[in-house]
């Protein structure tokens, strides 16, 4: 009898694209894998193989927990489900249902339930869910690959040049200055490239305004018309956020801002070629003031960007 999976991913871009690794693994392993994510549904044409759905309600559970064989479930705490969830199955049967962490901190070790999943802080997401397959289930088959496949009427990289650029995230303190991020698209035009910003929903209007210094600005009604044009795109630029691994997924080079490059060991877009610019360890980091924390945009400079994408651009061929 087919044993049946379900994988409870983090309700962000970056997560369910990465945990989809996890799902392709056991996919290739004969289970039959549901994942849970309420981001990542119009998708559904990238990975034909998968059943991708939302969250249930907390009136389902009784029935979820009646179905699966196995469980893995990446800790949620603003998730209601979640919480009932892996209290329900870890009172009813604990070796059924594995608690995964997706922290790069050392801290997360005296966490309920962290040894179901050892976090590597030193390994990307992608890896980590690789390493699950392999030294927690001891799968035969193990793969890096969240199985994507790409509608046949796109041509990747059709358009070479063209650089995409995620300005936002889900979190302002992640975003290096819109100012900075307008000089580097100049200095893009001014070699030859055609960047173009792709703002979140929300923040778009507050984006149009670039369009006065000749940058162009795309809207998308969904994350499936999003993927479309990054396939076919050369690159992409952004904040540490979910277009970030989607375009690595993608199979697009990447270069990403963050502000701890400890944080980029395990956050930043690993299926394809990517560059982090991150500010420099030398910059103090002392607990209670946090100076490169909390100031990093100022410590990532235009120049910095510049020479991280060349050095992607060398990288890329």
């Amino acid at each position: 009898m087919t044993k049946k999976a379900a994988v409870f991913c983090h309700n962000g871009l970056g997560d369910g694209i990465n945990c989809l690794v996890l799902s392709n693994n056991l996919h290739l392993n004969g289970f039959e894998v549901d994942t849970y994510q309420n981001v990542i549904g119009s998708l559904k044409n990238w990975f034909p193989q998968f059943s991708i759905a939302p969250y249930p309600s907390i009136e389902e559970l009784p029935k979820i927990l009646q179905t699966y064989d196995l469980f893995f479930v990446v800790w949620n705490d603003s998730s209601e489900f979640v919480t009932k969830l892996i209290q329900e199955g870890k009172r009813r049967f604990p070796e059924r249902i594995k608690v995964i962490y997706l922290y790069g901190s050392p801290n997360i070790v005296n966490e309920l339930y962290y040894a179901d999943c050892l976090t590597n802080f030193s390994a990307s997401i992608a890896e980590n869910m690789r390493i699950i397959a392999e030294k927690v289930l001891h799968l035969p088959k193990i793969t890096r690959s969240n199985g994507l496949i790409a509608p046949v009427d796109l041509i990747f990289k059709k358009h070479p040049k063209r650089v995409v650029i995620h300005s936002t995230s889900s979190r302002a303190t992640r975003n290096w200055p819109k100012e900075k991020f307008i000089q580097f698209a100049l200095h893009l035009k001014k070699e030859g490239y055609r960047p173009v910003f792709i703002p979140g929903p929300e923040e778009i209007e507050k984006w149009r305004d670039i369009q006065a210094f000749g940058l162009e600005v795309a809207d998308f009604p969904n994350l499936d018309a999003l993927a479309r044009f990054i396939y076919e795109s050369g690159y992409l630029v952004g904040n540490d956020s979910g277009p970030g691994h989607l375009a690595s997924a993608l199979g697009i080079p990447t270069l990403s801002l963050f502000r701890r490059k400890t944080w980029a060991k395990m956050w930043a877009p690993s299926f394809a070629k990517c560059i982090v610019v991150a500010p420099s360890n030398l910059i103090p980091n002392i607990r209670g003031f946090r100076l490169r924390d909390r100031h990093w945009q100022k410590f990532v400079t235009v120049n910095m960007v510049r020479r991280g994408f060349e050095r992607l651009v060398s990288k890329a061929f």
